[in-house]
């Protein structure tokens, strides 16, 4: 009996070999080349996005200062990547704002008295992006400066926001950022910015202040990056031979020379209100009552109450608004480990109370209501545990 070897399967064999071969290639190189290059996107989407967030931080801290009246203003830390059929992302990126110990800022009219050198308690606020694809430099608010410093990574510094410590009139304007703040993850948080209350000690006065204010930027920075030395405020910087901690970075000191008529001294607190309040007679101190901040008016959250609205992943809150302003608004927010689900923002209505509806029913563990005057400031604010 005579056999012969059977050859009409190998070229079947080999062909699905190459095929699959092909494919492996195909799915490495897409995993190389485009998932990075998608991821980056999404980065850096999210890093204009969190610039602008960060502009309204530093307007809120600002504008808590010179108003007299809470401010909060939401960040969103991180960013989500796309879902991927094929190919795997990284970790979600997550980031980090912090509050940074600084040295104080120093008032002193020369008189050589213990009642002519004050000192305030002031921090910086450092925002930390944990990217996979694009640069990682973190963004600083440093004597109302807000600025990009990729300096630790052989890159520069790009100003987003430039001072605001000397008007063009000459004028001096220093808020001191107090407490400690620290918060991480990919969502939104809500930073909570509190004005001064109930001040008691004085700062000094004269015709020749002196004002010295810690900063992460040398003299070249504030030279070539702001319009501050050409004020006839400035006097110098210098460089302290100290470093921070956080990222041993030099500490400089920026010096103002100026008058009490020419100076305004604010406190403004991260979360709850300065630990170390002070201001001068130029900047007004908050009414700790909330009420009558916008024109006359009277604001207040008299009641909040929450439950899952149906099947869904809603939740109808009922509130209780008190108020004497037609215009008023009031949001209300939903919130996860101090980070934002959803926010619904309404008209308050003649009727009350009146049912506002956000997502969150599955995941929030806390209610924030926040009620707004006519012209859009935070007149009162409200929080609750959920369910």
């Amino acid at each position: 009996m005579n056999f012969s070897r059977d050859r009409r399967g190998q070229s079947v064999v080999i062909g699905t070999v190459i095929i699959f071969g092909f494919l492996i290639a195909a799915l490495s190189l897409y995993q190389v080349q485009v998932v990075p290059q998608q991821n980056g996107q999404v980065e850096f989407q999210h890093f204009g996005d969190v610039q602008n967030d960060l502009v309204e931080l530093r307007a809120g801290i600002l504008q808590a200062g010179s108003t007299d009246r809470p401010q909060y203003q939401t960040v969103r830390l991180g960013t989500s990547y796309s879902t991927r059929v094929l190919g795997i992302n990284p970790p979600d990126p997550a980031g980090t704002i912090q509050t940074v110990e600084a040295p104080p800022i120093t008032i002193s009219n020369g008189s050589g008295t213990p009642e002519g050198t004050v000192t305030i308690p002031t921090r910086f606020i450092q925002y930390q992006p944990g990217y996979h694809e694009i640069d990682q430099s973190p963004i600083w608010y440093d004597a109302s400066v807000l600025y990009a410093d990729g300096s630790n990574s052989g890159g520069g510094l790009a100003v987003i926001e430039g001072q605001e410590l000397v008007t063009s009139e000459g004028k001096v304007q220093i808020v001191a950022l107090q407490n400690e703040l620290y918060k991480s993850g990919t969502g939104r948080v809500t930073i909570e910015l509190r004005p001064a209350e109930n001040i008691s000690e004085t700062l000094p006065e004269g015709d020749d202040l002196t004002v010295t204010i810690p900063t992460r930027l040398s003299e070249s920075d504030w030279e070539s990056k702001t319009d501050l030395t050409d004020s006839a405020a400035y006097d110098s910087v210098t460089d302290t031979g100290d470093n921070l901690g956080i990222d041993d970075s030099n500490i400089y000191n920026l010096t103002l020379s100026t008058s009490t008529a020419n100076l305004t001294v604010d406190t403004v607190g991260v979360q709850e209100v300065p630990s170390d309040p002070k201001q001068n007679a130029n900047a007004a101190v908050a009414d700790s009552s909330g009420d009558g901040g916008n024109g006359g008016d009277t604001y207040d959250i008299v009641s909040i109450q929450s439950s899952a609205a149906g099947t869904g992943n809603n939740i109808d809150v009922e509130v209780d608004i008190s108020t004497t302003d037609s215009a008023a608004e009031v949001e209300v927010r939903s919130l996860k480990n101090n980070v934002q689900e959803d926010s619904t923002r309404v008209p308050v209505e003649s009727t009350q109370p009146q049912t506002v509806t956000v997502k969150g029913a599955n995941q929030a563990d806390e209610i924030q209501v926040i009620l707004y005057s006519s012209d859009g400031s935070i007149e009162a604010q409200q929080s609750n545990p959920y369910p």
